[in-house]
């Protein structure tokens, strides 16, 4: 009962925040990590049914979906308006982003961003969390990128080996930021303009050498909508669950879990990172 009680309380204060909250004017930036069938148990994984049904509900907003590259112009009003705009980013880069999740947002025409940690590209390797778990945890190859890109969507840097960048050294810190530019810019002829902090660890010294290194705009773990005037090297972002209900998906969008979001990093260390398992 208990289990079952929590998300109905979660959704009615998201309900009521959503009432009062609801704003158009910002960018909303929805964060996806994987989508496939197999991790039924794993929040980070979002089945292929649900991640399309999401998908729909977008398009059925009305809310325009945009590439992130778009966000600096956007924020700082040099670009067109688009009320309620909305922008895709996948973490990590796991192969089920390429085999399940692409032909999902083609068959909608949404463009994505997609985040890797470029150390794992085309090796046998895994991030910790699915290390000695399954045996279809492969990650993306080199090939995939490229198919990524190919199809209009944005490649993006997340480090090399996903390290956290606030705990590393500023030298460390470089070689992990511009390490990964560089490996994506080998790779696919095209330098990034777009990263994510792994973990959300940041600092203002990594935001420096993100600047430094010719990214464009960063994204952070913090909850939220982005408005005009915000600092387009610490994006918030609102994550996607695996157990999220299609109303969950809708109150996000609205705004209703954001404040919940908020306590919970605060009451986790108010240092920005999330968990990765919350909601």
């Amino acid at each position: 009962m208990r289990t079952r009680l929590r998300p109905l309380a979660r959704r009615a204060v998201a309900r009521a925040f959503a009432l009062g909250t609801e704003r158009r004017d910002g960018l909303r930036i929805l964060t996806y990590r994987r989508v496939n069938g197999t991790h039924p148990g794993d929040r980070l994984s979002v089945r292929p049914d649900a991640f399309a049904a999401q998908m729909e509900l977008l398009a059925r907003s009305g809310r325009p979906v945009i590439p992130l590259a778009q966000a600096p112009a956007l924020l700082s009003g040099e670009g067109p308006r688009a009320p309620g705009a909305v922008a895709i980013t996948f973490d990590d880069g796991f192969a089920d982003n390429f085999e399940v999740a692409l032909p999902i947002l083609g068959r909608f025409g949404f463009p994505a961003t997609f985040f890797i940690a470029t150390g794992y590209v085309g090796s046998d390797r895994t991030l910790d969390r699915y290390r000695a778990c399954c045996a279809d945890d492969r990650v993306l190859s080199w090939d995939e990128v490229r198919g990524l890109r190919d199809r209009g969507h944005e490649i993006g840097g997340h480090g090399r080996t996903h390290r956290e960048l606030g705990a590393l050294s500023a030298e460390d810190a470089r070689g992990e930021i511009d390490g990964c530019a560089r490996d994506i810019e080998a790779s696919t002829g095209t330098r990034p303009r777009l990263f994510c902090y792994p973990r959300g660890s940041e600092t203002p010294a990594t935001r420096r050498l993100v600047a430094e290194t010719g990214y464009q705009a960063a994204c952070t773990v913090r909850p939220g909508a982005n408005r005009a005037g915000a600092d387009v090297l610490g994006l918030a972002r609102t994550e996607v669950s695996g157990d999220d209900e299609p109303e969950d998906v809708r109150l996000k969008l609205a705004g209703g879990f954001d404040g919940w979001h908020r306590l919970r990093q605060r009451l986790r260390g108010g240092d920005g990172r999330a968990s990765h398992e919350e909601r």
